[in-house]
């Protein structure tokens, strides 16, 4: 399968690390004019464009999405949409600004940045094509992830209504929904107990890679993901088909 995406430009928020951080690194490899948001400081490095950005804040997207206009010579053809936050509150100990930090950051900052390259795309009267990254939570309740299954469910929402009102320009807007992936994470730590439960149930029996995520996305900004919109696709080596912790339903 060819990719063909050399020449493009494209913006992944939240990409210094991680999961964001490994699409960022896939895009760039294929020739893709790369620039990374992120509320780090910037730095220029592995062929990638790095740019402080907070997507909660309209002024800060903007003049990032400017700025990232003015280096790369026009709009942004591929927005990746990486930027998330996944704490741990049970309901009870959840403060108000928690909830509002998750909800700002994994869907509003998702909103404000999907609308801003929406915006130029339309003016400038270009295709283009956004990879949200939501969550198998965004199905499945998990203890102390109230806000979290909440943003996620919210931004698999938002990922189709954007898809059905940019088709009439050409944008795709589709997400991937990863499952339990390890990325070592200090700003998102699990325990080591919460790992091992989560990947007893994968179906596969292992933790996913940001790789794995990473050619998902490549494949949903291709020319042969060309007629796809509004989808969401599970890379979750099988946790949401189903449960292994039923036995067999035979009688002894």
């Amino acid at each position: 399968m060819q990719i063909a995406l050399t020449g493009k430009r494209a913006l992944v928020t939240g990409g210094a690390g991680g999961i964001g951080g490994a699409i960022a690194a896939a895009l760039a490899a294929e020739g893709i004019a790369v620039a990374v948001a992120d509320t780090r400081a910037p730095r220029q490095g592995r062929g990638v464009h790095f740019m402080g950005m907070d997507v909660r804040d309209r002024t800060s997207v903007l003049h990032g999405i400017s700025a990232v206009e003015d280096v790369f010579g026009g709009p942004i053809d591929i927005l990746v949409n990486a930027a998330g936050i996944y704490p741990c509150d049970p309901i009870l100990e959840m403060t108000e600004e928690s909830w509002d930090r998750v909800m700002d950051i994994n869907v509003k900052g998702m909103f404000l940045v999907s609308q801003a390259v929406c915006r130029r795309l339309v003016e400038a009267q270009q295709p283009g094509c956004i990879v949200n990254i939501t969550s198998g939570a965004a199905e499945r309740a998990r203890l102390g992830a109230a806000h979290y299954c909440t943003s996620k469910s919210a931004a698999e929402m938002l990922t189709r209504t954007f898809a059905l009102e940019f088709a009439e320009h050409q944008i795709r807007v589709n997400a991937v929904a990863p499952g339990y992936v390890e990325v070592g994470s200090d700003i998102n730590p699990v325990s080591e107990t919460y790992k091992q439960a989560i990947i007893g149930g994968i179906p596969l029996g292992c933790a996913g890679q940001p790789d794995d995520v990473a050619r998902t996305v490549l494949f949903l900004c291709s020319d042969a993901a060309k007629w796809i919109t509004g989808g969401s696709y599970r890379v979750d080596g099988g946790s949401r088909a189903g449960t292994l912790a039923l036995p067999l339903s035979r009688a002894n």
